[in-house]
């Protein structure tokens, strides 16, 4: 579970404190922090907000000129801000999984859903872009980073909904077959299953 202390910095979310209490393990799925989120906003539960609105480790929907798509919602924190990303989970890009920038004010819809991730079996290969790994520290996702940082990789962590950098050391499995599916409510649920059940919303 995520514990986490929240205060308003220019209209962003800048996170005061952060304790990774409990990152148990079960069947080979990561179990993934509990609701309620840091979702802001008048209404409480899936609805339209703006990024900054939106904690860290929620899936969301983001809707483009080429569709909608659901993503991981992800943050970095800087050094006075905190800065928010999407990464594309299904429908699956035709590239490698990239970290993808959004403005704080964008718009997307907040399924109120976590990520589940069945890590599948793991396998004795180097980590490539778009692997599950499980090093010292916990279970990540290797991702192309943002150009704008200048670092190519960086490492989403479903635990936290974090974004961090140098986790390939002291690998103990790495999973190149994850899946992702969406903890709604007390239902897991296919990742496609959300894009059906909010249409009219979106």
């Amino acid at each position: 579970m995520i514990s986490l202390e929240t205060r308003a910095l220019r209209s962003y979310i800048s996170v005061i404190a952060i304790s990774n209490l409990d990152r148990s393990m079960s069947n080979n799925h990561l179990e993934t922090p509990d609701f309620p989120l840091h979702s802001s906003g008048e209404v409480n539960g899936p609805a339209h907000r703006q990024a900054h609105e939106i904690g860290c480790g929620a899936l969301v929907i983001r809707s483009t000129e080429d569709g909608h798509t659901v993503c991981l919602k992800l943050d970095r924190i800087g050094k006075e801000y905190i800065h928010h990303y999407v990464v594309v989970l299904d429908p699956k890009s035709q590239g490698e999984m990239e970290l993808v920038y959004v403005d704080p004010e964008e718009h997307l819809f907040d399924c109120f859903a976590t990520m589940e991730l069945d890590l599948g079996s793991a396998e004795d290969v180097a980590v490539e872009i778009g692997h599950a790994f499980e090093n010292k520290d916990g279970h990540f996702i290797k991702l192309l980073d943002d150009p704008k940082t200048q670092k190519m990789f960086c490492f989403a962590e479903p635990a936290t909904g974090l974004v961090r950098i140098r986790q390939e050391r002291k690998l103990k499995s790495v999973h190149p077959n994850w899946k992702a599916r969406a903890k709604l409510k007390d239902d897991i649920v296919e990742l496609s299953h959300l894009l059906e059940h909010f249409a009219e919303e979106l």
